[in-house]
């Protein structure tokens, strides 16, 4: 069932429908097309695992699929610790004889419509393109740094102590003890994306072509975190670390203590790092740990103001009335938010109520806002907040921080 009238605004001859299972083929040749892929019978295989009829919605003209959007179902961290259900939006594309026609509109409305009329606060997605999904009011939510640390000028400080306590393991064992080290890790820190039994499963299965080249994945492990790499010997030799999760500070310096003991490499290369990462903190020259890439991470779209805003919780107390604009879905209008590190509610009002100021704001800078990674001063000043006292903008700016930069850890 549509749960909306986008359709309407399509031309005649294209129509919105759920997939099912017969058209797994003809939507990967689609993603294929549009995203210049071409997969080997394995990977068609492997994508299968992962294709749920239900969650896809095509565009089709003439019985010929030119549309798709779907996504996934992720618990992500909010700050403060309470899991939030999501939907992961992707598999999103439009065909190259179809643009300007309204397609991609029509699916996200589509799509984004079904999300509310499921209960979903929020979703969240990762952009093949910067442009795209600002216009459905998604703002940029996590960051990803990429580091490049040459390995035998990394010298621990002096007083850093040594934890101990890594060990190698293989992948059956990895696949044990991996995903509860992985939900504690991820109860601590915003923005983080569950992960089910079927993603480990695929992650852990280490097929030849995820190794763009590389070798197979190696493993270590400590009580309260993991990594996992590999070695790449295509130039220099550099160990590129796959996935690493640590849910205590002594895991994180024994696990980077270990890395950057290995023998035989000279580069590690890790690709999402935040940009308050400690590790630069933790070395006698922080300049070891070189930026070589600051791209945007995760892109988050509120989709129930109230449930979304009281659910987390704020560096500082908080009580504001936020004038919401949301010209895609009209999720917008003016709620109150009460709140501090204790706990928060949000409800919405019909004026702005004594003793609360109000500031305007866009529904995506929400998104962006949402787990304390973007500073509300800096999009006050581009415009994104709005509000009459500069020190009230600072105050929004204090409580809405996280307690850690946020990281989502899990690409879909």
């Amino acid at each position: 069932m549509l749960h909306h009238d986008a359709p309407r605004l399509l031309p005649p001859s294209i129509t919105l429908r759920r997939a099912t299972a017969a058209d797994f083929p003809a939507v990967v040749e689609a993603d294929g097309r549009s995203f210049g892929d071409t997969y080997t019978d394995e990977q068609v295989d492997e994508l299968r695992a992962w294709f749920d009829p239900d969650r896809h919605l095509l565009a089709e003209d003439a019985g010929e699929i030119v549309g798709i959007a779907s996504s996934y179902a992720f618990d992500v961290t909010l700050p403060g610790g309470a899991p939030l259900p999501v939907a992961g939006v992707s598999w999103v594309s439009v065909a190259v004889t179809h643009r300007r026609r309204g397609i991609l509109r029509a699916l996200m409305a589509e799509q984004h419509h079904g999300f509310v009329a499921d209960g979903l606060a929020a979703s969240l997605l990762t952009a093949s393109e910067g442009v795209i999904y600002g216009r459905f009011d998604y703002g940029i939510a996590t960051e990803h740094r990429e580091v490049e640390i040459t390995r035998r000028r990394a010298v621990f400080r002096s007083d850093v102590p040594d934890p101990g306590g890594v060990r190698q393991v293989g992948s059956e064992e990895m696949r044990r003890i991996a995903p509860e080290i992985h939900r504690r890790w991820a109860a601590q820190t915003p923005a983080a994306l569950s992960r089910s039994d079927r993603w480990w499963d695929l992650h852990l299965s280490d097929r030849p072509w995820h190794r763009s080249g590389a070798s197979g994945m190696f493993h270590l492990v400590h009580p309260d975190g993991y990594v996992s790499y590999r070695i790449d010997r295509t130039a220099q030799t550099t160990c590129r670390i796959s996935d690493m999760a640590t849910a205590s500070d002594e895991a994180y310096i024994a696990l980077w203590r270990t890395l950057l003991s290995l023998d035989l490499v000279e580069t590690v290369f890790a690709r999402s790092l935040t940009v308050a990462e400690p590790l630069q903190f933790l070395l006698a020259d922080p300049r070891q740990v070189r930026t070589v890439g600051l791209y945007d991470g995760v892109w988050a779209r509120v989709l129930d103001v109230p449930a979304v805003l009281s659910g987390r919780r704020y560096a500082a107390e908080i009580d504001v009335v936020l004038d919401v604009r949301d010209p895609f879905l009209d999720r917008g209008g003016r709620f109150r938010l009460r709140g501090g590190p204790d706990g928060a509610e949000c409800v919405g009002v019909d004026t702005a109520e004594a003793g609360a100021p109000v500031v305007g704001i866009e529904m995506a800078t929400l998104g962006s806002l949402l787990f304390g990674g973007a500073h509300a001063g800096s999009l006050a000043r581009a415009g994104l907040v709005h509000g009459d006292d500069p020190a009230v903008l600072r105050h929004v700016d204090t409580a809405f921080r996280g307690e850690r930069p946020p990281r989502h850890g899990t690409e879909f």
